[in-house]
């Protein structure tokens, strides 16, 4: 026999119904606004590692970021940091200077720093990389990076101790000799100038002097 709707009986069991029904409700309505969102991952690039590309059909060159550096400044710096630096070759080394001082040079459309030399470690720091070869194979590179205070004030001091300081670079300069390879460095700014060949007119300093103060010239004209 079923209850009428207004016994006392039926109301409390629509009342009981009613309420657990509202328990319900409120029990699922906070988990509606939770959801559970996995964290997105954001790749690191270290800007300015990578290795000197020569792309362009002036042959400047500039780092790809991606891979950590493996060349070392040869004066024993360490691990450097830079910021990844382009400009055009015939801007940092004007054919007319190039042409009037190193007379058989031409450029390369792919530079080809010695894999030793400090130029091959600005070009795997994401600096600019440029280089000629003359008809009996002998190339020369300049290469420019841009790095921090701190990497340069380590490649300063490196370089007292392992190379000859030049007084006569318009920025800050030093000279290596090894063997029949001269190599020039000076620095300006936030900017570190190699300059290196095996050519006869490098083996003093004064023979990279036209291309290192021409870079730095150009660096300074560039603001």
């Amino acid at each position: 026999m079923t209850a009428a709707i207004g016994t006392p009986s039926a109301r409390v069991a629509t009342l009981r119904r009613a309420a657990f029904v509202a328990l319900v409700l409120v029990a699922a309505s906070p988990l509606a606004g939770c959801t559970s969102t996995a964290p997105s991952k954001t790749a690191s690039v270290s800007v300015g590692a990578g290795s000197s590309s020569g792309s362009s059909p002036n042959g400047s060159g500039s780092g790809s970021g991606g891979a950590q550096p493996t060349a070392t400044p040869t004066g024993g710096a360490g691990v450097l940091q830079s910021t990844a630096f382009s400009m055009p070759c015939d801007t940092l080394a004007p054919p007319a200077t190039v042409n009037s001082t190193y007379s058989g040079m031409s450029v390369l459309s792919q530079p080809s720093p010695p894999h030793d030399s400090d130029a091959a470690v600005i070009g795997e720091y994401g600096g600019t990389v440029c280089s000629w070869k003359n008809a009996s194979g002998t190339t020369m590179t300049l290469a420019v990076g841009k790095f921090s205070p701190i990497s340069l004030t380590k490649l300063k001091n490196s370089l007292v101790v392992s190379s000859t300081q030049v007084p006569t670079y318009q920025g800050e300069g030093y000279f290596t000799l090894a063997g029949t390879t001269g190599t020039a460095e000076a620095f300006t700014g936030d900017f570190w100038v190699v300059a290196t060949s095996a050519d006869p007119i490098f083996g003093e300093p004064g023979g990279a002097e036209p291309l290192v103060d021409g870079a730095i010239a150009a660096l300074k004209t560039a603001g």
